[in-house]
């Protein structure tokens, strides 16, 4: 029996970088029409994001933020700029 894997994003628009013009934008929205989807890095703390999605806000570990990220992106939500 195998076990299904995350995809694991090659680059997230908080990452640094060549061509990665969105690094230093305080917070990125991701949107699929009603549903906002918002990330954003803790200023205490790098290895945390805040992301808020309907009125509910958590903080999670910069690594499941990318897979969340990704996870979005594959249900088809787009990146808002």
């Amino acid at each position: 029996m195998g076990s299904k894997r995350e995809k694991y994003p090659e680059k997230c628009p908080w990452d640094l970088g060549p061509n990665q013009n969105l690094a230093n934008e305080e917070n990125w929205t991701l949107r699929l029409g009603e549903a906002n989807v918002c990330f954003s890095k803790n200023k205490l703390d790098n290895n945390y994001f805040h992301v808020i999605s309907n009125e509910n806000e958590e903080q999670i570990l910069a690594f499941r933020a990318r897979l969340l990220y990704q996870k979005l992106l594959d249900k088809g939500f787009r990146l808002v700029e």
